[in-house]
């Protein structure tokens, strides 16, 4: 029986599908020498029984924020809530002195990123304090990638290309559900793209200075030729290359098709719907302290899935590619050839002998290519007052991320203006 003092209280905020399996199910069953499922919250009471159906527990489970921290009388609180309401429940956490572990994007703006900031300062020292979970630096491709950067294998870093390419079962899935608004979600150069803004600091290893963006929607809203409220009963189903019948899916249906009478909200809206503000296109150009440039873009609409990342450096290149198959909601993944294209490489180019080396690999199991699984290890499967590893992210580190999408957003909504990243911040923090 592992020692009581080991073992710590841990409650989760969000039952969606990416709570449910990053954090209900692991916390449930996976760590028992150190942690414990204690509690639940969600504002939609329907979707949280769905939840606790499906687990087979019946958690304590709470609409009330509070409430739940007072009865339940936590350790950590893990919040996978809609982004933007995350600096809401990290605040009330941390004021309640507890240890927060935040799904990304930490925050969907400047003024978010700043009252966090203030609430871990001001309440530290009755032991608050907050991690972000960001799996990307988890990945395999990745960790290979910062050992060789780290080495010197390319020397100094002077630039970086980044392309994210989301295919049409897995980007336009975002344009159905919430993330469709950036009021919710901020949009994917936050929602998405703080993933690899993260993995390239980390890689980087500087903060972002100055940038400029631009982008559009392109492929869905008003650009599609047609539209309904939903894919339900969509009288466009025979001829919408976009629509999905999610209810075939017993645990799908129940959290969401039946959970819609508690909150109204309709996981399979329309992908053409007039409301939709966020980009599906989007180029970000911007510099480091350092002196490191990043070129980046992003695709929603992609015929393949994948990404291609080059660093360049005084003494040589490195190179990853990575296209996979996505099939997502609709269940397949919408392209045609995709065995010409499918795979991952590593690639190390020494620019002075021209040797081209193959950088193997290690295969993962698991989602998101074994990364979750990794990161659950340094999060739950270690002594609460463990140092943190190299991998987990803090806060400070979340902020850089969510900043640099949220400085593209503010620069797409002054015609490209160039910013300069920081003083988002600092100026948020003087309001």
């Amino acid at each position: 029986m592992p020692a009581t003092s080991e073992r710590k209280r841990y409650v989760v905020a969000g039952t969606g599908g990416r709570a449910l399996y990053m954090f209900v199910k692991p916390l449930l069953n996976g760590f028992p020498q150190y942690c414990e499922l204690v509690g639940l919250f969600d504002h939609n009471p329907l979707r949280m029984k769905a939840t606790t159906d499906h687990i087979g527990v019946a958690l304590p489970s709470y609409t009330d924020f509070d409430r739940m921290l007072a009865e339940t009388k936590p350790d950590a609180v893990v919040v996978a809530t809609k982004d933007a309401t995350h600096a809401e429940f990290i605040i009330r956490a941390l004021a309640a002195g507890k240890r927060v572990i935040a799904e990304k994007p930490v925050a969907t703006d400047a003024k978010q990123l700043s009252e966090i900031m203030r609430a871990a300062e001001r309440y530290k020292s009755i032991g608050a304090s907050c991690l972000v979970t960001h799996n990307m630096r988890y990945g395999n491709s990745i960790t290979a990638m910062k050992r060789l950067l780290d080495e010197g294998a390319i020397g100094t870093i002077k630039s970086v290309n980044f392309h994210e390419n989301l295919n049409r079962s897995h980007g336009a899935d975002y344009f159905r559900r919430w993330h469709r608004r950036k009021e919710n979600s901020g949009g994917l150069l936050i929602h998405k793209a703080s993933h690899h803004f993260d993995a390239l600091n980390w890689l980087i290893g500087s903060i972002p200075m100055e940038l400029a963006a631009q982008g559009g929607l392109m492929m869905y809203g008003a650009a599609g030729p047609f539209r309904n409220d939903r894919c339900l009963g969509c009288p466009h189903a025979s001829k919408c290359d976009f629509y999905v019948d999610f209810w075939k899916n017993d645990l799908t249906r129940q959290m969401y098709k039946d959970a819609e009478a508690s909150d109204g909200y309709v996981r399979d809206g329309c992908v053409f719907d007039l409301s939709i503000d966020i980009e599906d296109q989007a180029s970000v150009f911007y510099t480091y302290a350092n002196g490191v440039q990043v070129t980046y873009s992003l695709t929603a609409f992609a015929t393949y899935e994948g990404w291609h990342i080059q660093f360049e450096g005084t003494k040589g290149r490195l190179e990853l590619k990575e296209m996979q198959a996505t099939p997502f909601a609709s269940g397949e993944s919408m392209a045609h050839g995709l065995s010409t294209v499918l795979g991952e490489s590593l690639l190390h180019f020494d620019a002075k002998t021209g040797q081209v080396r193959t950088i193997p690999i290690a295969s993962g199991e698991g989602t998101h290519g074994g990364a979750d699984e990794a990161l659950h290890q340094d999060f739950f499967n270690r002594p609460f007052d463990a140092p943190l590893t190299n991998r987990m992210a803090p806060l400070d580190q979340a902020v850089q991320a969510v900043l640099i999408g949220h400085a593209a957003n503010v620069s797409m909504a002054n015609g490209s203006k160039k910013v300069r990243v920081q003083e988002l911040l600092t100026g948020a923090a003087k309001a």
